[in-house]
């Protein structure tokens, strides 16, 4: 393989990951937050307190009965009974599923025109 082919299909990967990590969506958790914060570690989570501020917090973690974390580089500690909704990014399948048939969408299209285009006429 040529240099040029294998840095395009570098290239088309790594867009296809981003693309893909796109298809996330903000989704509410139907559990306390201090149960939905024990799950994995997460990058991210946005809440909404009992007086309707709403938050991004940035690198989440419990501390006592505490959310501690950072919005907008500032250290930030919320009373877990200050929360009044709690959503975590997950990826969304609707998306994905969207996603992946629009690119096979544009591929066979592509291949449809490379055909036409290298037919002889008679």
């Amino acid at each position: 393989m040529r240099h040029s082919s294998r840095c395009s299909a570098c290239m088309s990967s790594l867009l296809l990951m981003a693309y893909l990590n796109a298809c996330t969506s903000w989704q509410m958790q139907g559990v306390p937050p201090e149960r939905a914060l024990q799950q994995p570690l997460r990058k991210a989570v946005r809440i909404m307190t009992v007086d309707n501020r709403r938050l991004e917090i940035l690198r989440p973690h419990l501390r006592g009965a505490t959310l501690a974390g950072q919005v907008r580089g500032t250290a930030v500690a919320i009373p877990l009974r200050e929360i009044r909704d709690l959503e975590v990014r997950r990826p969304d399948t609707g998306r994905t599923f969207l996603l992946v048939l629009g690119l096979a969408a544009t591929a066979a299209a592509g291949l449809l025109i490379l055909v036409v285009a290298t037919v002889p006429s008679t």
